[in-house]
């Protein structure tokens, strides 16, 4: 009985790697596939960004420059919270912050170094007085082309990893994987919707 159960876990495990496998194939399928242009640019939704408060300072180069390149868009779906919520900080890693300081020498002064939720270096803007935050639309001026049997059959693989989580747990051990349930690295590892690029800012 106890080899019948050996041979049949063995047989789970090598079916948990084959799916792992191929949905790995068919997101790079999925990725792969063209992106539309579209006729003119459509509303998607409204964001949350930083924009510059200063309307004059010797930096102000290297803060639109900032801005303008490592922050992020936080998605807003109620529109009439706006007002309780904040923009992403704006969080560069190692290279980043090194190709930063290549450009301008100064902003090694505006930036905390810290350690985030999984013991990664990063660096925080915290010049946060001079910044204050906008409502914008995101509009969509291309569309991913898309083929229903890959999206079928990716989220048919990914309700049987990762809506079960003896066979999620199960492949993190085959993989040596470590997660901390609710730290960063596992929002990011269940998180299975594809961005929709390229994307254009309306103030």
């Amino acid at each position: 009985m106890r080899v019948e159960r050996k041979i049949s876990l063995k047989a789970k495990e090598k079916e948990l790697i084959r799916l792992d496998r191929e949905l790995a194939r068919i997101r790079d399928e999925i990725r792969s596939l063209p992106l539309m242009e579209l006729k003119k640019p459509i509303f998607h939704s409204y964001g949350l960004v930083w924009a510059l408060k200063l309307q004059s300072s010797k930096y102000r180069e290297a803060y639109l420059y900032i801005i303008d390149t490592y922050s992020k868009i936080k998605r807003v779906n109620n529109i009439r919270k706006v007002q309780k919520m904040e923009p992403e900080q704006i969080v560069l890693d190692k290279n980043q912050f090194r190709q930063l300081l290549d450009k301008f020498p100064d902003s090694i002064r505006w930036f905390l170094k810290r350690k985030n939720k999984i013991r990664v270096t990063e660096y925080a803007f915290n010049k946060v007085d001079i910044l204050e935050k906008k409502i914008v639309k995101v509009m969509i001026t291309h569309r991913k082309d898309i083929n229903p049997n890959l999206e079928s059959r990716k989220q048919e693989i990914e309700d049987i990893i990762y809506t079960n989580r003896d066979n999620s747990g199960k492949l993190d051990h085959l993989f040596g994987n470590r997660y901390e349930y609710g730290s960063d690295s596992y929002k990011i590892k269940l998180k299975t919707i594809e961005l929709v690029n390229p994307i254009q800012i309306e103030f």
